[in-house]
C-alpha cells in the first residue's frame, strides 16, 4: 500500500491525475487516493491468497466485498434499506388503524428510531468511515434500548400517565453514558456487543413472559414469533464466514432475514392497541371502520 500511495498520491500532480480519473460516484462517497490504494491492495492480497489456495483473510476486521458504484457492502446496504422501508410502511399502517391509542407516542417513537437505525445502517454499509460507523452503532443501540423501555411501559405503565416519562430518565442517562464512553473514552466493540446482547435478552425474555401470561389473547402469538425470529436470526451473527462470491456474508443474511419481521410486529401492535382501547372504552365504530 505504501508503494501505491507514493506512486499515486504523493504529490499534487499525482493527486490531480487521480481527481481527473475518479468517477463521480467515488467522489460523492469520498473515496480518496489513499482509500483507493487500500482497496486496490486488498484485492491484490485476495488474489494472492486465492492463487495459493489459502483462506481469505479479513481486512481491518471486515471481509472483502465487491464494490458497486462505490458501495462497499451492496447486499447489506440494500437489505438495510428494505428493512427501513418495511418499518415505514407498517408504521403508516399503524397510524391509520390506531389513531387514538394512549400508547401511540411510545410506538410512534419506536418506529422512528427503527427507521433511523436502518437508515444509518444503510449509510454505514455504503461507506465505512469512523463517523458512519459510530452513527450506525449508536442508532442501533438506541433501537435496542428503546425496545426494552417500551416493554416496561407496556407491561407496567400503560394506564399510568406521567410514569413513562419518569421511567425514561434512567434509560436516557444510560444511553448518554454509552455514547460518551464509546466516543470519548474507548470505542470498545466488545462492550458495545455485550450491552446490546444483555439488553436484547432482557427485552426478549420480558416479551416472551408477557406473551405466556396473555396467551389466551388470539393475537399474542405474533409478538412471540417476532421475538423468537429475531433471536434465531441473531445466530447468523455468530456464524461468520467469508462472503459468498464476495457479495453476501452472514451479516447480510441477518439483515435479509429481519425484513419480514416488522410485518408481524406492527400487526401485533395494531391488535394490541385496539384491544387496549376496547378495554378503556375508546374502541368505537369509527375506529372499527379503519380496520
Amino acid at each position: 500500500m505504501h508503494w501505491c500511495g507514493v506512486r499515486n498520491c504523493s504529490n499534487s500532480t499525482h493527486l490531480a491525475d487521480f481527481e481527473a480519473k475518479r468517477p463521480w460516484y467515488l467522489s460523492v462517497l469520498q473515496w480518496e487516493c489513499w482509500d483507493e490504494c487500500d482497496h486496490y491492495c486488498m484485492w491484490h492480497v485476495v488474489k494472492v491468497f486465492q492463487y495459493n489456495g489459502l483462506a481469505i483473510p479479513q481486512f481491518h476486521g471486515k471481509w472483502p466485498f465487491y464494490r458497486v458504484l462505490g458501495i462497499q457492502e451492496p447486499a447489506s446496504m440494500l437489505f438495510s434499506v428494505l428493512n427501513g422501508f418495511v418499518h415505514f410502511y407498517m408504521w403508516q399502517k399503524f397510524k391509520r388503524k390506531v389513531p387514538n391509542c394512549h400508547l401511540n407516542s411510545i410506538w410512534n417513537t419506536q418506529a422512528l428510531l427503527s427507521i433511523n437505525a436502518w437508515f444509518w445502517s444503510a449509510v454505514f454499509h455504503t461507506r465505512d468511515i469512523p463517523l458512519t460507523e459510530k452513527l450506525d452503532y449508536f442508532c442501533a443501540f438506541s433501537m435496542v434500548l428503546y425496545s426494552f423501555y417500551s416493554l416496561i411501559v407496556r407491561v407496567y405503565c400503560s394506564h399510568k400517565s406521567g410514569l413513562p416519562l419518569f421511567i425514561a430518565v434512567p434509560f436516557l442517562s444510560y444511553f448518554a453514558y454509552h455514547i460518551y464512553y464509546l466516543s470519548y473514552i474507548r470505542f470498545d466493540y466488545g462492550y458495545n456487543m455485550k450491552a446490546n446482547i444483555i439488553i436484547g435478552l432482557l427485552n426478549s425474555c420480558g416479551w416472551l413472559m408477557w406473551c405466556y401470561k396473555y396467551r389466551h389473547k388470539r393475537y399474542v402469538w405474533k409478538c412471540a414469533v417476532s421475538v423468537l425470529a429475531v433471536n434465531l436470526l441473531l445466530l447468523l451473527e455468530l456464524c461468520d464466514f467469508p462472503p459468498w462470491k464476495f457479495t453476501i456474508d452472514a451479516h447480510a443474511l441477518w439483515h435479509l432475514g429481519t425484513i419480514p419481521v416488522p410485518l408481524l410486529w406492527y400487526s401485533f401492535l395494531i391488535e394490541d392497541s385496539l384491544n387496549e382501547m376496547k378495554d378503556l372504552g375508546l374502541y368505537d365504530s369509527s375506529v372499527k371502520k379503519l380496520c
